[in-house]
């Protein structure tokens, strides 16, 4: 992958990548916050207004998380064929109107099927969607671009979970969520629009310096055979990342109070979001040193661990804020490797499309996490959600190994 330069367009990538760093790292954040971390926070108070139990809401929202796997490939496509910017204005735009819409039904149907549907807008404001967007707009630095998107939206969690808990005291879940619809307006509407609005400007003001978006990354692997085992190792991987991490953090509040730090919850999910944001500062400034498949298989090693750590040391408040941190940075690093290393194995062409295929694999299983999980906390306990997750966590780890191998192959041939 290229680097950029010192020259004259090098110095206009350097503003691109700020540009789409800065408005891609905030839209992601409070797209993360909203619609991901503020509901395991407002799950409870949702399930006692609407009747439902707290087992149907996981399972609800893993319904809409493996819907949105079936348009997922489609969905990738639309990034190929247009501006990402564009594409992702039109999620925001959408994400806003069924915000508010959901804050003024009622009916159990009616709550359920606007869950459903805010589910599958997703794919179109999360890392994916801003993955392929850094792709378009600087090639020559994407994997500088990735990792800068997620050092800021690296905050969501810290952002997300004390706010909406902060606001639960004064409002209803509904109250918030409308709330929640105007910052999609504000924070994530208009900056998209920006975006695509200013690059089209500035493409046709300055069309040779915009050349860098007519670069492609050039892929590692170029055998049929080993794109298409490498491509099922990638998805088992980042899908079995994917169900460690989505689990862990819909269900962190209950396995930590299972395991007697209730009172410490709110400090260890803290230091979550500060740990992404070392991790990936680090990755930042060393992504010239690092190969990608070592961070990955770093990231990998990371959940799993951290996993162990909290469940053979509790209640012990510093094992805890020692998991707390390695599952930070070992999450951080995952979703880098989850844009990057796809990226470099199989370039640029049609990166779009090839996303929305993993995206929409990984969502078919791990839509089942919140649930899966759920369901086994329930019937089995603490420390039987925790295996399991652990266990889907060293899948990804061997998954990813075999990778290498693929790679060790290609390259002696």
């Amino acid at each position: 992958m290229t680097e950029l330069t010192t020259s004259k367009s090098g110095s206009s990538n350097w503003r691109t990548m700020i540009e789409v760093v800065v408005v891609l790292g905030t839209t992601t954040t409070v797209s993360y916050g909203t619609l991901y971390y503020a509901f395991g926070v407002v799950a409870q108070e949702m399930a006692a207004d609407t009747g439902f139990s707290l087992t149907a809401i996981y399972g609800i929202f893993s319904f809409g998380l493996f819907l949105s796997g079936v348009f997922a490939s489609r969905a990738g496509k639309l990034f190929d064929n247009y501006d990402p910017a564009t594409v992702m204005a039109a999620g925001s735009a959408l994400a806003a109107l069924f915000l508010v819409l959901w804050t003024q039904i009622e009916g159990q149907w009616a709550y359920a099927i606007n869950l459903i549907i805010l589910q599958t807008i997703t794919m179109l404001v999360l890392y994916e969607a801003a993955f392929v967007a850094a792709a378009y707009y600087v090639p020559s630095a994407a994997r500088r671009t990735i990792t800068g998107i997620t050092l800021i939206a690296g905050f969501a969690s810290t952002i997300f979970w004390p706010l909406t808990d902060w606001l639960l005291t004064n409002w209803n879940w509904r109250e918030i969520y409308l709330f929640f619809a105007l910052l999609h307006v504000v924070f994530c509407l208009l900056p998209h629009l920006w975006l695509a609005n200013f690059r089209t400007a500035k493409r046709q003001k300055l069309p040779d310096q915009d050349a860098d978006n007519a670069e492609s990354i050039q892929p590692r692997l170029t055998d049929p055979q080993s794109r298409k085992l490498a491509f099922v190792l990638l998805a088992i991987g980042f899908t079995a990342m994917n169900f460690a991490i989505i689990s862990l953090h819909l269900h962190m509040i209950g396995i930590l109070g299972s395991i007697g730090l209730a009172t410490s919850a709110a400090l260890i999910g803290a230091l979550i979001g500060p740990s992404q944001v070392a991790g990936r500062v680090v990755e930042f400034a060393m992504s010239d040193k690092l190969p990608i498949y070592g961070v990955t298989l770093f990231s990998a090693a990371l959940l799993p661990a951290a996993l162990l750590l909290l469940i053979t040391a509790a209640p012990l408040v510093t094992a805890a804020v020692i998991f707390a941190v390695m599952f930070g940075v070992g999450q951080g690093l995952a979703y880098i490797a989850r844009g990057v290393l796809a990226l470099e194995l199989f370039g640029s062409s049609g990166f779009g499309h090839l996303t929305g295929r993993f995206n929409a694999f990984r969502l078919y299983v791990s839509a089942g996490a919140p649930f899966v999980v759920a369901a086994i906390f329930e019937k089995g306990g603490v420390e039987a959600a925790v295996y399991t997750i652990m266990a889907v966590g060293l899948l990804a780890l061997v998954s990813f190994g075999l990778v290498g191998l693929l790679l060790r192959s290609e390259t002696q041939q």
